[in-house]
């Protein structure tokens, strides 16, 4: 999802918006600014950025909105290959492979792990094991898949 806002900067401005007044189009290209965020945190902090750089009557936000529409779109074009890892690889639930794939995961993002996990893969290259491991993971479950959709005929 991303975020859009309309700001109009200046004193006298932001007092001809709140009255109603027109605006020249050399102050609509001068005063009228926008913005896209990704995130609602980020724009937050430009928010407060500007707030304490210049004062809150010096600036307002006119128009405001979440772009849903986009995001969706992104989303779908996304493939979560782990949907389908836990849909048809076997024993998903209690395979040692799952779960160093999820150790993994979680390192490269900078995420906490145990101090044993940490230990057993202090020398390895975190993210080519990752892709390894998730390849093997991900080719099985395929083969899983293939096996009930196109089952093999007796002959």
């Amino acid at each position: 999802m991303s975020y859009h806002t309309k700001i109009i900067f200046g004193k006298d401005q932001v007092r001809k918006h709140h009255n109603n007044e027109a605006f020249s189009d050399y102050e609509k290209s001068i005063n009228f600014k926008k913005y896209t965020f990704g995130t609602r945190e980020e724009r937050s902090a430009f928010y407060k950025g500007i707030s304490e750089a210049m004062g809150r009557l010096e600036f307002e936000v006119i128009n405001e909105f979440e772009d849903k529409i986009n995001q969706q779109k992104e989303d779908e074009n996304k493939f979560d290959y782990w949907v389908f890892i836990e849909k048809y690889y076997p024993k998903y639930y209690s395979c040692d492979s799952v779960l160093l794939s999820d150790i993994l995961t979680r390192k490269l993002h900078g995420e906490e792990i145990c101090e044993k996990d940490e230990e057993y893969i202090k020398d390895w290259n975190v993210r080519k094991e990752l892709f390894e491991l998730d390849k093997e993971l991900l080719c099985e479950a395929f083969e899983n898949y293939f096996d009930i959709v196109y089952p093999e005929e007796p002959q």
